[in-house]
């Protein structure tokens, strides 16, 4: 594990935010069960309560103990990841109300970027995490760029290069039927 991995885990572990390239834009992220991190996440992006937190996952396994993942949604799983998609399922454990939604549904992506998963397994499997902008700004590809707006919000700004330059594809796995909620570079 490199140098800047391990400070970065160590970041996440003592509360703070850190910033990262993923397989799609750059993201920032946090531990899902500190909610005064969570809540510096919103107030770092502007983001409204409204929106919550994906969880970013080193594994399906993982995934599992955090949502519920039915036969149709599974299937999606053993297509699309790692990659660029995000997830929607029921909630299997009690989770912050910044990540779980009033619904019961939380939204779980396992990224395809191998810095990444080396770090979310470092930090016990799960991120909190979101797109690394502020909120209706576009998304940042870039680790300059990336410096430039979080640097004195976060612990942590990871250097490295993003793979897609476009947000993961959000599909809704709640019934047998997938919906998409926002379209991405997975075509489903």
């Amino acid at each position: 594990m490199t140098t800047m991995i391990n400070e970065a885990a160590e970041a996440v572990r003592e509360g703070n935010l850190i910033v990262f390239p993923t397989d799609t834009v750059y993201g920032i992220g946090c531990d899902p069960f500190n909610e005064e991190a969570l809540g510096a996440l919103y107030a770092a992006k502007q983001r409204s309560i409204e929106k919550h937190i994906p969880l970013l996952v080193d594994s399906v396994e993982t995934a599992e103990s955090f949502g519920e993942i039915n036969p149709t949604c599974r299937a999606l799983l053993e297509e699309y990841w790692p990659g660029a998609l995000t997830v929607i399922v029921r909630a299997a454990v009690p989770l912050s109300p910044y990540v779980r939604k009033e619904n019961g549904t939380v939204a779980l992506r396992l990224p395809d970027y191998e810095d990444l998963l080396e770090l979310i397994t470092a930090i016990g499997g799960a991120l909190a995490a979101t797109s690394a902008n502020i909120s209706n700004k576009p998304a940042i590809l870039s680790y300059d760029e990336a410096y430039a707006t979080f640097s004195e919000k976060a612990a942590v700004v990871l250097p490295g290069v993003t793979k897609r330059k476009e947000s993961s594809t959000i599909v809704d796995c709640t019934t047998d039927v997938p919906k998409i909620v926002r379209t991405g570079p997975v075509k489903i």
